[in-house]
């Protein structure tokens, strides 16, 4: 090992002392959160969907924790590891045999899924680490997909072995995913035609094109596209005959068919590529390696708090929009119900009136009252249902607008992180899609916005309980208004009147005590009226008002999530990537700029962008870091945001590149040729991610802008 070498090791323990401390501190506010919203939902109706977060909170402090203890024991000085992935039945296991000199106990007999697990030899011809893993893209192999992406995070290189055949989609779904963990891909295109049998043997030794065959070119298109999509670290393809190559060093054949049979299956380029690229990359990698194990924890952490917050933040603003919109629908349609009841109430005193025009007024004068106070007493009764009807409908009609208010609220999307402020939290463009890994555990969180969840827990038993304390409440002032007997009095009849006028002068008596005692009563109605309105918007503000309350638990939880990802999360990631920057720049001997870097930012398929002063920048401009195994994108600490912006642009694109707009904090640029969406998109992401800035690209197309 070199002096140079020997140095990195004790960089590289150093690094990864500080990774050990920052994850560690980053498990510990995880849990701390964690028990600030448990504290805050105890007993809340967002129990339910706020503590799948916390469970995931504490399930990411763990991991992280599990994640610092195995970086304390993390051999350094390990040899470089490759990964081999591909399709299931590419020849995954025949290549690592080959390479790792095994007896051929892994290699398949045809069927999906023979390999189930990962092996780890050394390649000790080559002097490097090689690890197996099961195929992706068999029929019900998730088990295996996620068996095969745990072993990426420690890997150097991925050796990514593809065949002939079509590409499937979810073997492009996998290609994509490692494109998004930012690994270096090389592809070993492995032919299938079988060399067991003579005719095989024949012509693998006598005429190999014509066995290789096809367009090389062509089977790459999709993995190529696939891993452009996402912005894919793609380094180069090598055709090989794995199969050929184990056949040859097998002693079934004579030394000079052997010797021909492996020169004709490619292998020695493939070797080569993998020797050439750990020669060269070994401690640089193995920085990475140290760091990626940590970071794509974080950046997972990170991504399912952001779900977190930004779901959260859009339940809280659709539940106060609802509660708004609740509220004033609910206030309409208590005016609506008083109006009702007024109504009810005018009907019920005018059938008294019509009773005091019909009554049989010839009747003795006590059986007369008698009737008269059955009718006072069914008045009554017509009162009282009236205010329980109407206010059962009311309450029905209540909990139907709060169906509709929620309906109309269901799907509305919250802002993610935007209010969060500061140049580096882009969450969105941050976080590593990672296939689905987050979602299980925030999926509960997720369906909080949905409408049934928003419709339980928005009409509480709260509001029916007022609504019938107020028709209880109202029958006693009705009760109260007809307590006391009403008498008819005939005083004033003589007997020498005819009994006709005797008729009419007591219906006249009668109407006239009746119509005076209605009005009265119709009087006395009207504040009974106006005390049963406010009580019915009493209860609809009171039940607005719980709500209100319980929004207070999320806007407390949203205010957790924001300061964990803001200031524990954030500030971890940036100072892993600025001092990843200044690992790998003292690795390639650029001492004095790895000691100027200010801050950096690492994106998948564009580089590191790194913050230093002018002088270093100018350095690094006429004399780029290109040893560095990331792609080092200088800035000046001098320059506005927007012409840092402007400088992560022009450094990556190799092509004219035109300014359309610049403003504080916004750039719109053109480029003079068009580039693959996956870099253009690690471009666009990297400027917007290190900056802050707004940045637009556009290409440039024949007739003007496209």
């Amino acid at each position: 090992m070199s002096g140079m070498d020997r140095s990195l090791t004790t960089l590289s323990a150093a690094f990864r002392a500080l990774l050990v401390a920052d994850g560690q501190d980053v498990s510990r506010a995880l849990t701390r959160a964690a028990r600030e919203i448990d504290a805050q939902i105890i007993g809340s109706e967002h129990r339910w969907s706020l503590g799948n977060a916390v469970d995931y909170l504490h399930h990411s402090a763990v991991r992280l924790e599990a994640i610092c203890e195995s970086l304390t024991d993390r051999d350094v000085e390990r040899p470089f590891r490759v990964v081999l992935m591909g399709q299931t039945m590419a020849g995954k296991s025949t290549l690592f045999e080959y390479l790792s000199g095994g007896d051929g106990a892994r290699v398949g007999d045809g069927r999906q899924r023979f390999s189930r697990e990962a092996c780890i030899r050394v390649a000790t011809e080559i002097g490097v680490e090689i690890v197996d893993t099961p195929g992706v893209g068999a029929m019900d192999g998730k088990e295996d997909y996620e068996v095969a992406f745990s072993q990426v995070a420690d890997a150097d290189l991925i050796l990514w072995v593809a065949t002939t055949r079509a590409t499937q989609e979810q073997t492009g779904q996998a290609l994509e995913r490692l494109a998004d963990l930012g690994k270096p891909i090389l592809v070993a295109l492995n032919c299938l035609k079988d060399v067991t049998d003579e005719i095989g043997l024949l012509d693998m030794l006598d005429e190999p094109e014509l066995v290789f065959g096809g367009d090389a070119v062509g089977n790459l298109a999709p993995i190529r596209r696939y891993l452009s999509r996402a912005g894919g670290c793609y380094i180069d393809a090598v055709a090989i005959h794995a199969q050929a190559a184990r056949l040859a060093l097998s002693g079934a054949l004579d030394t000079d068919e052997a010797r021909t049979l492996h020169a004709n299956s490619r292998i020695d380029s493939l070797v080569s590529a993998l020797r050439l690229h750990a020669d060269r990359t070994f401690a640089q990698r193995r920085i990475v390696s140290i760091c990626d194990s940590l970071r794509l924890a974080l950046l997972d952490t990170a991504d399912a708090v952001e779900t977190a917050h930004a779901t959260a933040s859009s339940a809280l603003t659709a539940g106060l929009g609802m509660q708004l919109e609740f509220r004033k629908r609910g206030f309409r349609r208590v005016d609506d119900a008083y109006e009702e009841l007024q109504a009810a109430f005018s009907a019920a005193i005018t059938a008294r009136e019509r009773w005091a025009e019909s009554v049989d007024v010839d009747r003795d004068l006590d059986e007369l009252n008698e009737r008269l106070n059955n009718e006072m007493a069914a008045l009554r009764t017509d009162l009282e249902r009236s205010v329980a009807d109407v206010g059962q409908r009311l309450q029905a009609d209540l909990e139907g607008v709060a169906v509709d208010v929620a309906g109309d609220w269901t799907g509305f999307g919250g802002g993610g992180f935007r209010e969060l402020g500061g140049r580096g939290t882009v969450w969105g463009n941050r976080a590593v899609k990672v296939g689905g890994r987050i979602a299980v555990g925030m999926g509960g969180l997720m369906a909080g916005a949905k409408a049934g969840a928003l419709i339980g827990t928005f009409l509480g038993p709260g509001l029916g309980t007022a609504i019938g304390a107020v028709s209880v409440g109202v029958i006693g002032l009705v009760s109260s208004l007809l307590g006391l007997d009403r008498l008819i009095d005939w005083i004033g009849d003589r007997s020498f009147r005819s009994a006709a006028e005797v008729r009419e002068r007591r219906r006249r008596k009668v109407r006239d005590q009746m119509s005076e005692l209605l009005l009265k009563f119709r009087e006395n109605l009207v504040p009974v009226g106006e005390r049963v309105r406010q009580d019915w918007l009493d209860a609809v503000e009171g039940e607005a008002a719980r709500q209100y309350a319980a929004s207070a638990v999320l806007e407390r939880s949203i205010a957790v999530l924001g300061r964990l990802a803001s200031e524990e999360i954030e500030p971890v990631n940036v100072r892993i990537d600025t001092e990843l920057a200044r690992e790998l720049l003292r690795c390639t001997g650029r001492e004095r700029a790895a000691s100027a870097v200010i801050r950096a930012t690492r994106w998948r398929g564009a580089g590191m962008a790194v913050e230093v002063p002018e002088p270093v920048f100018d350095e690094l401009v006429h004399s780029p870091a290109s040893e560095c195994v990331e792609r080092i994108v200088p800035t000046s600490a001098q320059s506005p945001a927007a012409a840092s912006a402007l400088q992560i642009i022009r450094h990556l694109a190799d092509r004219a590149v035109t300014v359309r707009e610049m403003g504080p904090d916004s750039l719109e640029v053109a480029l003079d040729a068009p580039v693959a969406p996956g870099a253009q998109e690690a471009w666009h992401a990297l400027a917007r991610v290190h900056t802050g800035v707004d940045v637009r690209i556009r290409e440039v197309a024949e007739g003007g802008l496209s």
